[in-house]
């Protein structure tokens, strides 16, 4: 039986299966002779010719020389910047001339040491806008909650705008053959979108409206004339002196003359007006709200394609999302 392949031969083997094909004996001849598979012959005589070898090549993975600079430059580039492609590292080690073309580490070889030496994993990026890690920004957080520090939770209100695409249930990703973009032909495509203002609470949403297009500073102010007219199930007002309503800080909501009639109508009826801080949309559950009814349209595509406001005024269903509520200011920490 020959030998199993991988199994080494000896010197004296391989002494006398060269011995034997130099007599001219065949290499089937030589295999049944020595008991060693008819390849094993052919690579033995083979090696002999080529380099004069009786011993075996010894084959070894050769570790590229990846020096303690080169790694403390690898785990640089990805703390300051995650998203940056190890293709992208690679090149910038030729460019700094920390590295040479000779010496540069492979991308697999990268992706080793990230995984292996620097204990790397990748997983999905959270983004953080650079505007909240300034030192001041702290400062504004605190002072928010400070403001709110006099207000029971139940008299937060929070308001929002949202945009719904409502051709495609608000989708933004799609499928695509690699290299070519992901395109999506979409019906009504003139008038797709539709802004959601929303104003919410503790036990539900106090009011809603659908605007076809942009919302701006005149819209909100119609808005917040019509809410602080609403009354609940029991017809007491949604909105009650002592109350204070939360928004971010959009660029209408500064609006020079916008923000001043806001604030006296709200001052009117003994609402308190607080913006939130800058990039901290956590802090608004309207965001939660929106969240969900994202999720409810996505659910139905082809009736938003057909009925986008009704669609919108069923996925805001007041009895749906009232047991969620509590769980929404949980979320934001206000409870």
């Amino acid at each position: 039986m020959a030998s199993k392949q991988g199994k080494v031969v000896s010197v004296e083997k391989r002494e006398k299966i060269i011995d034997l094909y130099t007599k001219g004996l065949s290499y089937n001849a030589i295999s049944k002779l020595m008991d060693i598979s008819k390849s094993g012959c052919f690579y033995i005589v083979k090696t002999y010719e080529e380099n004069s070898l009786l011993r075996p090549k010894i084959r070894c993975r050769v570790r590229p020389k990846v020096t303690s600079e080169v790694i403390a430059f690898i785990e640089y580039e990805k703390w300051k910047k995650p998203s940056i492609y190890v293709k992208e590292i690679k090149d910038q080690l030729l460019k700094r001339n920390i590295c040479t073309s000779e010496n540069v580490p492979s991308v697999k070889w990268i992706n080793h040491v990230l995984k292996n030496e620097l204990y790397f994993s990748r997983k999905r990026l959270t983004v953080i806008p650079k505007e909240t890690l300034r030192p001041h920004h702290e400062d504004l957080v605190n002072k928010f909650f400070a403001a709110l520090l006099g207000y029971d939770f139940k008299q937060i209100h929070f308001f929002d705008e949202a945009s719904v695409i409502t051709t495609s249930g608000s989708r933004t990703y799609g499928h695509s053959y690699v290299g070519t973009r992901s395109t999506e032909v979409q019906r009504y495509a003139s008038a797709t979108t539709l802004t959601i203002n929303v104003c919410c609470d503790y036990f539900g949403i106090n009011y809603f409206n659908v605007l076809n297009g942009p919302s701006n500073a005149f819209e909100m102010i119609s808005f917040f004339n019509e809410a602080l007219c609403e009354v609940n199930e029991v017809g007491n007002p949604m909105f009650i002196r002592g109350d204070v309503i939360v928004m971010d800080n959009c660029g209408f909501h500064h609006h020079r003359q916008g923000e001043r009639m806001l604030r006296t109508l709200l001052a009117s009826h003994g609402v308190e007006l607080i913006f939130q801080p800058p990039y901290s949309p956590e802090f608004n559950v309207t965001e939660c709200v929106f969240g969900w009814m994202r999720n409810q349209l996505q659910q139905n595509e082809d009736f938003v394609a057909q009925f986008p406001e009704l669609s919108v005024v069923q996925a805001l269903d007041q009895k749906k999302i009232q047991q969620h509520m509590p769980s929404f200011f949980r979320r934001c920490g206000y409870i």
